[in-house]
């Protein structure tokens, strides 16, 4: 019993020793750095755009597009929209092209370009607001010195959050 009793004691005193020793290494000092990032969306889409003026009725004009953006990772947002519309009240043709600058956050995007109407046979400059799945705007006519405002409900949600980079770097710290 007492070898027993001896070689408990050794035991707990060498953990007790083991774990003092383990307190005594510092833990590593590791720091996060931050830095932003950024990618590039590319996204084809189709929607329907109906004129606010009454101009076309109720019937919706199809709308085909493509947008390129820069998302970074502050939540900015830069790049161009690509989009033809055509008219289908009465027979199906080409109304306009327009090509924009799109810039903002990811969740509320401005527009603002130029374009031409086939319809009307002139330049027009465009500017909109754009959110997930939506856009209103307004088309300014130069020739005929005329505003056409429009909602367009579209299949382009908002782009994706980006997320930062993060680097961790650590470091021992020497005891003294």
């Amino acid at each position: 019993m007492k070898k027993f009793i001896t070689m408990i004691s050794f035991a707990a005193l060498g953990t007790i020793a083991s774990q003092s020793a383990l307190a005594a290494i510092p833990a590593p000092s590791c720091v996060n750095t931050y830095s932003a990032s950024n990618r590039t969306d590319n996204r084809v889409y189709a929607g329907l755009s109906w004129h606010l003026n009454g101009s076309n009725g109720f019937v919706p004009d199809i709308v085909f597009g493509a947008r390129s953006l820069n998302v970074n990772s502050d939540n900015g947002v830069s790049g161009a929209d690509l989009n033809l519309r055509f008219r289908i009240k009465k027979d199906v043709s080409l109304d306009s092209v327009r090509l924009s600058y799109v810039g903002g956050s990811r969740n509320l995007l401005g527009n603002a370009g130029f374009g031409y109407s086939f319809t009307n046979n002139g330049l027009f400059g465009t500017a909109a607001v754009q959110s997930a799945y939506s856009r209103l705007g307004a088309d300014y006519l130069f020739g005929n010195q005329e505003i056409t405002p429009y909602l367009e409900g579209n299949t382009l949600y908002s782009p994706n959050e980006e997320p930062s980079n993060v680097t961790t770097v650590c470091q021992s710290q020497s005891p003294g």
